[in-house]
């Protein structure tokens, strides 16, 4: 499954972004809790070169030990990593206090010099992973646009915390071409990819793959009973919902797309696609 999916808007941003950088103390780089390793954009790889804050959202969809293996391994290196629900009221007293500790360097020349203390972070993502919930939830009220689906955010642009913080907001940036299948279906099944751009069905067989391989339970517990991972599965969940269309035959679209709300909503279980070892 090879995606390519880069509207025009996101080669604006990724010059954006590295222009920006230089700006910038620290950057807050968000990730979605269900599949962490496939939010890192390898674009950004070259151009972090400031302290970085994982942030862990959307926790509240997986877990607690996922989330604990995942701290355990991007804590480190001079970075800082921080589970968060971007919607919790603990959210804000969280990330203040990792972007601290990431620009505590900066802050400690600032004092030195006599200088106010006032840093920059600029917030990074793969799309769909909840960036401007965390930067609403930093500010204290709803300063940017949000929504439950990729591609809200269309261009950069400055929030300010208190005199101390700003934040730099970025449009959610993939990369040219996603190579790897895996990562693909990942970033599709979290919302970071517009549906529209793979077929839903396919993408709910994988759905249904991944987690027969966790629990076949999982889904025999939603539906009433076993799903295969085929067309012939989306069937039983059509049959099971009621989802017809003329004729009589069962709606498998349908199906796919109920199943895969399903799984982002939480109603099969807190589950996460990847795991930290």
């Amino acid at each position: 499954m090879d995606i390519n999916w880069f509207p025009g808007h996101m080669a604006k941003s990724m010059r954006e972004i590295e222009s920006n950088l230089k700006a910038c103390d620290c950057v807050l780089y968000v990730l979605d809790s269900r599949a962490v390793r496939s939010c890192f954009n390898p674009s950004f790889d070259g151009m972090i070169n400031i302290p970085t804050v994982y942030v862990l959202n959307k926790t509240d969809t997986v877990a607690e030990e996922v989330t604990v293996g995942w701290l355990d391994k991007l804590n480190g290196g001079g970075n800082i990593a921080v589970a968060v629900e971007g919607t919790s009221s603990a959210c804000r007293k969280k990330l203040l206090f990792a972007v601290k500790k990431a620009c505590a360097a900066t802050l400690d020349r600032q004092k030195r010099r006599g200088i106010n203390e006032h840093v920059r972070a600029m917030v990074l993502g793969v799309p769909n992973t909840g960036k401007s919930t965390v930067i609403n939830s930093l500010c204290g009220k709803a300063r940017l646009v949000t929504g439950n689906r990729a591609g809200v955010t269309r261009s950069v642009g400055w929030a300010r915390v208190d005199s101390t913080l700003d934040l730099l907001d970025t449009p959610g940036t993939l990369y040219p071409k996603i190579t790897d299948r895996k990562i693909g279906e990942n970033l599709a099944i979290i919302g970071s990819i517009k549906d529209e751009v793979i077929d839903p069905s396919e993408l709910a067989v994988a759905l249904v793959s991944r987690l027969n391989g966790i629990d076949e339970g999982i889904l025999a517990s939603r539906y009433g009973e076993n799903v295969e991972a085929s067309f012939a599965g989306l069937e039983t969940v059509a049959k099971k919902r009621g989802f017809k269309i003329r004729g009589g035959e069962f709606d498998t679209d349908r199906a796919a797309a109920a199943l895969l709300d399903d799984y982002r909503k939480c109603r099969l279980g807190k589950i996460a696609l990847e795991y930290a070892n």
